[in-house]
């Protein structure tokens, strides 16, 4: 017979409530989750700011939550298996969320050699240079109007969350639609976890 142990709930002294989290919650606490950030300026119709970045080649697979913002008339796009020229972005620092955890995340940069546990950034003169082209696109929101502040994703997390192909590079795109000066935001949280099969 095996024998099974279970650990015992623990509950709130004063209350006696239940206290859960939810599973990504747990995966920040399990060092298991990563971020990222850019913002940019832009100034003129159809400049972009992109975050873009290569999947591991694992089965560990990136589970994505991502917000973005424009203070002026402006689209984010999520492109699948884009084409973008290596190098000719800036290196973007992935930071663990639990600041104590030195596990480190399976993306990789937008390089001729990419490098491991870094995304990679464009601002509007980088994206020219990196001749974004696009096959699948995910997404396509609009946002913003004059200068009132607007962003998607980050609020309702099954609107928002991807799990990303593995091996696969992905882009975020946000680009301004006006000549208003606009103020870019991309910023990307996403935990790695190896798949289990519930159908046997």
């Amino acid at each position: 017979m095996t024998r099974v142990t279970y650990e015992r709930a623990l509950l709130d002294r004063s209350t006696g409530a239940l206290n859960v989290i939810d599973y990504a919650h747990h995966e920040i606490h399990g060092g298991n989750m990563y971020t990222c950030h850019y913002s940019n300026e832009c100034t003129n119709t159809d400049e972009m700011s992109i975050v873009a970045f290569n999947t591991g080649d694992s089965p560990k697979w990136c589970h994505m939550f991502f917000a973005a913002g424009g203070t002026a008339l402006s689209h984010m796009a999520i492109y699948e298996s884009p084409s973008l020229t290596a190098g000719a972005g800036t290196q973007l620092a992935v930071y663990n969320r639990e600041r104590n955890s030195t596990n480190t995340s399976l993306v990789t940069s937008i390089e001729a050699t990419p490098v491991v546990n870094k995304a990679t950034s464009f601002d509007e003169t980088e994206a020219a240079a990196a001749s974004l082209t696009t096959t699948t696109e995910l997404m396509r929101v609009y946002m913003g109007s004059g200068e009132k502040k607007a962003a998607f994703g980050g609020l309702t997390r099954g609107e928002v969350e991807l799990v990303l192909k593995q091996d696969t590079q992905y882009a975020f795109v946000v680009t301004s639609v006006d000549d208003n000066t606009n103020f870019h935001s991309i910023t990307m949280n996403w935990y790695e976890h190896t798949e289990r099969s519930w159908h046997g």
